[in-house]
This record gives structure tokens, sequence and C-alpha cells, in this order.
């Protein structure tokens, strides 16, 4: 017993355990995330029942529903402004206070008018959480960058499990106001973790910096080194920073922002979100015999299982490997699925044979989108751009996503009404298909790379890899009365 307190003390002390911390406290983020995500599937049913204090027709729900979306690219470009200006890790804890006002608000709701006005406020907290990406991304160890940014999808996957079980046993008041405690314990959580090293680095807070990376390595030889690569990684090795218009027009911008969009449009296209809004509904219409709640539940259980899954299989295989696997399978079960609907849709749900198909088609499809469809566009913003813009691009691009995939949520229901069952599994197989194909053509491999190897795989020129070193051996000489510090005596301040 002794042992096992020492081993894991000296892991926390000089090993990865504060950076593994750090990543889980930004993350906590992701569990509201999830619950926004997926409260609307247990909300709608309870508010279409002729028993609900507050009624509604179809349209007013689907606004209800499209309404914690349509505000999410307001609070991503929101996020990507408040990167760059107030830092990383503010950004992340800044996220918990939206998401803390609009759950409550929908908690005390007495009509439509609050309720939308809560859902659009928690959908701006949904929009600013893409800046967990970007903080875990810039606080990780090129090794463990994969693991610990798939640590947003699991979260979210739990928020999933824990509003879907919450609400098919209480009244959706009682869940929102669970799902305010889970923000408040997110607000609470960031304050322990450090600023990114990155962004003090870009604003000229070398020795911040330095502070920074020695609290989450604890090994001096490694601050330095990596501390050296940051400052490399600005480009001209004096910390300045801000981005022009050339910056932005660089290869290394563009062709990132290009990829990520398409995969975006796909991952949109194949329907994962459609069937996540709208479980409860999705279910009744795919004929599934099962009890639709049950179901649900049994998604969201899926969803969670995957993404652990994921995390384990990102650390050993291929990112473009996932994705096309993931775009293939999913490609595969949506078309099973539009056959099973084509060949006994004119039956009633209750005659026809295998009863089981369509329930056990989507849940495989929800199974793979987390192998690689659901998560890596999301995980990938945070390694794509160079640092210089990697705050607002970092906002902009998850914008886009979130703007697609409002567009999606709010199309389903007249989607589901102008096309038959097998039509709609049959669209989504073909998105999926051409996502595979587009993975296969574009999509880069970041696996194990550095965030500054990775810029150099879009960009046409090669940075003088001896700048940041440079900088900063002139920046801390011991004997220079101007420094603060020297990153080995940094290991004196942190011990303190």
């Amino acid at each position: 017993m002794k042992n096992s307190f020492k081993t894991l003390w000296n892991t926390w002390q000089w090993g990865c355990g504060r950076t593994v911390m750090s990543a889980v406290a930004a993350h906590v983020n992701s569990i509201s995330v999830g619950m926004c995500q997926g409260f609307s599937a247990v909300l709608l049913p309870q508010l279409l029942d002729s028993n609900s204090s507050i009624l509604v027709n179809n349209v007013e729900a689907s606004w209800i529903a499209s309404l914690g979306v349509i505000s999410n690219p307001l609070g991503a470009l929101m996020s990507g402004v408040f990167m760059q200006t107030l830092g990383r890790k503010t950004t992340v804890q800044l996220t918990s206070i939206p998401f803390l006002i609009g759950w409550t608000i929908i908690g005390l709701s007495t009509d439509i008018t609050f309720l939308c006005l809560g859902r659009f406020i928690s959908g701006v907290a949904i929009g600013m959480s893409s800046a967990c990406y970007v903080y875990v991304a810039e606080v990780s160890l090129a090794q463990h960058r994969g693991v610990l940014s798939s640590f947003g999808p699991i979260f979210v996957s739990i928020g999933v499990l824990i509003v879907y079980s919450l609400g098919s046993i209480m009244p959706w008041q009682v869940v929102s106001i669970l799902c305010a405690l889970t923000s408040f314990l997110s607000f609470l959580s960031v304050n322990l973790t450090p600023e990114s090293p990155s962004w003090l680095a870009s604003k000229g807070r070398v020795a911040d910096a330095g502070k920074s990376l020695m609290w989450l390595r604890r090994k001096p030889s490694l601050a330095d080194k990596e501390l050296a690569e940051i400052l490399n990684n600005l480009g001209d090795g004096n910390g300045s920073t801000a981005p022009t218009i050339r910056d932005f027009a660089a290869p290394a911008v563009w062709k990132p922002f290009l990829i990520l969009v398409c995969f975006f449009v796909l991952q949109e296209a194949s329907g994962i979100y459609i069937i996540l809004y709208y479980a409860v509904n999705f279910f009744q219409v795919a004929g599934s015999t099962v009890d639709s709640n049950v179901a649900s539940i049994a998604v969201a259980v899926l969803r969670l299982v995957m993404s652990v899954t994921g995390s384990v299989c990102i650390q050993h295989v291929n990112r473009r490997t996932m994705a096309m696997a993931s775009a293939v399978l999913m490609a595969v079960s949506m078309a099973v699925c539009g056959a099973y609907e084509s060949a006994y849709s004119p039956l009633l749900v209750d005659a026809r044979p295998y009863g089981w198909v369509p329930l056990a088609c989507i849940l495989f499809n929800v199974s793979v989108s987390m192998l690689g469809m659901v998560p890596l566009p999301w995980m990938m913003i945070g390694e794509l751009f160079p640092l210089k813009v990697r705050g607002i691009m970092g906002g902009l691009v998850p914008s886009l996503g979130y703007f697609f995939i409002f567009v999606t949520v709010k199309m389903s229901p007249g989607l589901m009404t102008a096309l038959a069952t097998d039509q709609i599994m049959w669209l989504f197989a073909a998105a999926a298909a051409v996502a595979a194909c587009f993975v296969a053509a574009f999509l880069p491999e970041t696996r194990g790379k550095t965030l500054l190897q990775i810029e150099k795989l879009f960009s046409s020129g090669e940075h003088d890899a001896t700048k940041g070193t440079e900088y900063l051996e002139k920046k801390f000489k011991p004997n220079d009365s101007t420094a603060v510090y020297t990153i080995s005596s940094l290991v004196d301040v942190c011990r303190k």
C-alpha cells in the first residue's frame, strides 16, 4: 500500500499526473456539452405530453431543440477572441458561466420564452467549449496529446448518458438544476490548472511560460526543450505574435481550414447529430420495437464505451485509419438499415420480422462514429493551426462546425416529413461513404507529431530551428541582470 501511494505521488510530482489533471479539469466543461446536446431528446417528449405544464407544438419543439445549437457559432467566435486576448485557461473557465446561467433559467422556466432563452445561452457555452481542445493540445506532450484530447468526447458521452438517464426518471426541471451543478464544478476545477505555456510565450511572458511548463513537466531539461520549441513555433524568436493578414493567407492556415470545414460538413451530413438530438423520436420513426427511452440510454452507453475505446485506439492507430474505418462502417450500417426499411416499410412495425435490425444498425452507427468521425475534427482544431493564429482559428472553425450542426438539427423534422425513412438512411450512408474518400485523400496524419511538425506539413517554408534556442539562451543568461528566472531555477520556484 505504501509503495502504491509512493508511485502515485511520484507520478503526480515528476510524471504526467499534472498534465492529466489539467486536461481533465478543462474537459469537465465537455460533460455540460453532452448534457446540452442530449437534453432536447428528453425535454421534447415531456413537453409534447398532454400533461406538460408548458404545452408546445412541433414547430416550437424544433426551435427549442435547435436554439441549443444556433448560438454555438457565436460562442465559438467569442472563444476565439478570448483565447487570443485573455488566454486559453481563462476562456475555458469563462465557458462555465453561460452554462450555469442557461441551466438555471431552463430549470426555473414557466413558459416557452424562458426555455428558449436558457437554451440559447447554454448554446453559447457549447460554442465556447471548443477552447478546451486548444488548451489541452498546448499543455500536452506530443505522445500524450491524442489520448488527453480524446477525454473531450469521453466526457461529452458521459454528459449525454447522465442527462438521458436522469430524464427517464425525473422531470426536466430537476434535471436542468442538476446540470447547473456540473458547470459550477467545472469553474472550480479549472482554477487549479496553469495557463497555456504557448499563450504566455506568445504574449512575451516567457518567464511565466517557463514556470507553467515546470509545473506541468517537473523536469528542467524537458521544460527547456519545449520552451525553445514554442519560441521557434512563434516564427521570429522575439515573442511577438500579433497575427497579420499575411499569416492568415499562409498555406499553413488556409489548407487545414478547408480540410476541417469539409470534414465538418460531411460529419453533419452523415446524420450522427440528428440521431443524438432526436434520439427518442428517431427510434420511433425508424420503426424500432424497443422502448424509445431505453434505446436512447443504450445509445448513450455505447457512445461512452466507444469513446473510451477510441481514446485507447488513438494511441496506437493512425488518425486517418481510424477516420476511414469509422466512415466506412457508418455507411454500411445506414445502408443495411435503409435496405431493411425499404423491404419492410409496407408492414406495421409489430408485424415486421427481425424487429431488432433498425435498433442494431443505429447503435452500431453511433458506436463506430465515436472511433473517428465524431471526435477527430474537434480534436484536430487544436493541432493543425500555427500558434500565431491558433486562438482565432480555434474559434472560427468550430463556429462553422456548430453552424452546420444547427442547419441539420433544424432541418431534420422537415427531412423526416419530406423523405421516407429508407431514403433518410440512404442519404446518411452516402454522406459517410463520401467522408471516407475525403479522409483518404486529404486528412493529414498527426499522431505522435509535435505542433511544430504538424505546422510544417502545410507550410512551404522551413522554420529556423535554432531561433527559439538562441532567444531562450539570450533571454535567460544566468548573469543577465534583466533575467527573472532561468529554467533550472524554476525547479525551486515550483517546489515552493
